[in-house]
């Protein structure tokens, strides 16, 4: 089968089981209140009971924000204008390819580490459930199986962050340096542009296949229930390689399917100028919407993998039995002699 049977399976697979759609989104909840409710209170401290509370609620005050900003620290650097609409997305993955993702604050940082914990006990009874999809699988068995393997998916994350810091600060950071150094008595600006989008797209092609190999690892920890975390990774590379166009089809398909869903909330999503309650509602709503879809991705690239190496293993199963199967001997020839 091609990457495009396994693609359509995959999001079949994740519309039936709307339930893993509700433990992600939760957890993602449950993660940032804590954020929402620090920041709330440092907003409000700075403006309760003035006349910039008025201000704001007809549109952004940017008189305000240029005061909040020169005064702030911590955690109130990370809120401005760029954290409504497709802005943080597209800051978010510039930061990423810059290598600059960890310069944040500390309690944002803590929250990510916390969404790490609560993947990798999710995982586990996800894949379980993917992998298996004709079994029931009670609420205890799922979060039985989250235990189960959360310590080898913990593992995984800390393998995955040393391969990412590899990437982003130790081929990133120094392509971007020596791409300022050699361009610093250009006088084209096309030059720069060039070289910068060249880095841009080399450091996107290694984080892309790092991250293609890590899915299948997490998917052969469970699929094969397997315990070593590094066998999972060598054998990883190893089916993206013998599977390779079939694998890279599925790929670039869910990349595709990201991108346009990218796209659609880059047209659609509002900017910071909301100034009723039915505009900020709408802008709320839309950026939940996004955060559900990026969940529904995410769960969809995990889907179609699983199928496309649940159905490879059992076709080549199938293949070794026969192989392997004893050959009878014909039956003897009739003649029609007495």
């Amino acid at each position: 089968m091609d990457g495009r049977t396994h693609f359509f399976a995959g999001l079949r697979l994740v519309l039936r089981t709307p339930s893993l759609l509700a433990w992600v989104y939760l957890t993602t909840l449950v993660v940032a209140f804590p954020l929402t409710l620090a920041m709330k209170h440092l907003l409000q401290g700075t403006f309760e009971g003035s006349l910039v509370e008025d201000n704001l609620r007809q549109g952004f005050d940017l008189a305000w924000y240029e005061e909040f900003a020169a005064g702030s620290s911590g955690l109130g650097k990370t809120f401005g204008p760029w954290v409504v609409g497709i802005l943080p997305v597209l800051s978010n993955l510039e930061r990423l390819l810059d290598g600059k993702l960890h310069q944040v604050d500390p309690m944002v940082v803590g929250a990510a580490i916390l969404m790490v914990l609560a993947w990798s006990l999710l995982l586990g009874g996800i894949l379980s459930r993917l992998a298996d999809e004709g079994e029931p699988h009670p609420r205890d068995s799922f979060l039985a199986q989250g235990g189960l393997y959360f310590w080898r998916f913990l593992r995984l994350s800390v393998i995955s962050g040393v391969l990412y810091w590899g990437i982003f600060r130790g081929i990133g950071q120094p392509l971007h340096g020596w791409i300022e150094t050699a361009t610093r008595d250009t006088t084209v600006e096309r030059t720069f542009l060039i070289y910068t989008i060249l880095a841009y797209a080399l450091v996107g092609l290694l984080f892309l296949m790092t991250q293609l190999v890590l899915d299948y690892a997490r998917i052969l920890l469970v699929a094969e229930e397997r315990r070593s975390v590094l066998a999972a990774l060598f054998r990883a590379l190893g089916f993206v390689k013998e599977q390779r166009r079939t694998v890279l089809s599925l790929y670039l398909l869910l990349l595709a399917a990201s991108l346009l869903w990218l796209l659609a909330y880059a047209c659609l999503a509002p900017g910071p100028n909301q100034s009723t309650w039915t505009t900020v509602l709408l802008a709320f709503s839309l950026g939940q919407a996004y955060l559900v879809g990026r969940w529904i991705l995410k769960l969809w690239f995990l889907a179609s993998q699983t199928r496309l190496f649940v159905s490879s293993r059992s076709q080549s199963q199938a293949t070794e039995e026969w192989e392997e199967a004893p050959m009878e001997d014909p039956p003897p020839a009739q003649t029609g002699l007495p």
